[in-house]
């Protein structure tokens, strides 16, 4: 999976719902063609209500990998264990896995769940990176094998640095905390509320915390249109006035808050899949998945597209 920030802050526009919605829509059509991408879908909400859902060569209702999207659900989920008062963003792994027979380094304990959430533990090498097969859902649940190989090395410097490993550990917190896989807990925490539900990726499911669910893109921008950002959250400054937080990059202005991410399963053999979402707090959002490996310069070009279209 890879982090790609945006190249385009998202702006307050006016305009009538429909017409935006069709601006939208042909920008994410030239896109498609553009990048030679052969099955992707959009969803389109406003005010939190889906206006426009399309699909070109998928059912725009089919689930699709979410890959790095997944991260706002682990991220939401974490937030809402906290709320449920079953632990603390300033909680360190250490106190959290004491006496589940985790081994840790001395520094490894000290990382906190806050540091978690913005990638600002330390962990600096990421082990799921490089190896396509053992993060297919052949390979089962790995959670729990990838955190351990998180905490058994000496973190770094406390700054940005996007790891997996990160939401790894984050998936086994929520393991321990709340005694059922993150798989089945998070969906119940944070999805069933909406209405929504999420599935283990048949092909990418072995890493659920960091990039292994699927739902269709209307269900998940309903859930992105449900995210509030609050001034408690976890936080780390990217540079540009951008911030990563709980499984989200956020973007002050204009009185109201950008949350956006892309998510990326890339392999030489196999399944690849993308996906991408923005959502300006109590205005548009959109959700885009597609069925291939992108490069950058493709996936900024996706941002670019959009953000034109705003008006």
């Amino acid at each position: 999976m890879v982090l790609i920030r945006l190249v385009v802050i998202l702006a307050l526009w006016a305009g009538s719902a429909a017409a935006d919605a069709r601006a939208l829509e042909a920008a994410w059509r030239g896109w498609v063609a553009q990048a030679g991408v052969t099955g992707s879908t959009i969803a389109i909400t406003r005010d939190g209500q889906l206006v426009r859902s399309l699909g070109i060569g998928e059912d725009p209702e089919a689930r699709a990998p979410l890959a790095s999207l997944s991260k706002s659900i682990t991220g939401a989920c974490i937030l809402a264990l906290e709320r449920q008062g079953l632990l603390s963003t300033s909680q360190t792994v250490g106190q959290l896995f004491s006496g589940t027979g985790m081994a840790m380094t001395q520094g490894a304990s000290r990382i906190t769940v806050a540091e978690l959430l913005t990638h600002s533990s330390g962990l600096m090498r990421d082990s799921t990176q490089g190896r396509p097969s053992p993060w297919r859902a052949r390979g089962g649940d790995r959670t729990l094998e990838v955190a351990q190989t998180a905490m058994s090395r000496n973190p770094g410097p406390k700054q940005f640095v996007y790891n997996n490993e990160n939401y790894a550990v984050l998936g086994a917190v929520i393991q321990v905390v709340a005694g059922e896989n993150p798989a089945l807990v998070c969906p119940r925490l944070v999805l069933a509320p909406l209405g929504l539900d999420a599935a283990v990726s048949r092909e990418f499911g072995g890493g659920v915390s960091w990039g292994g669910n699927e739902m269709s893109a209307p269900d998940f921008a309903r859930f992105a249109a449900s995210l509030a950002p609050r001034r408690d959250w976890p936080r780390l400054p990217m540079g540009g006035g951008v911030s990563y937080g709980p499984g989200v990059m956020l973007k002050e202005g204009g009185g109201r808050t950008t949350l956006w991410h892309f998510g990326s399963w890339c392999f030489l053999f196999g399944q690849s899949a993308g996906a991408y979402f923005f959502q300006l707090a109590d205005s548009w959002g959109v959700t885009v998945t597609y069925n291939r490996c992108l490069s950058q310069s493709q996936t900024q070009a996706l941002d670019v597209a959009l953000a034109s279209a705003i008006r």
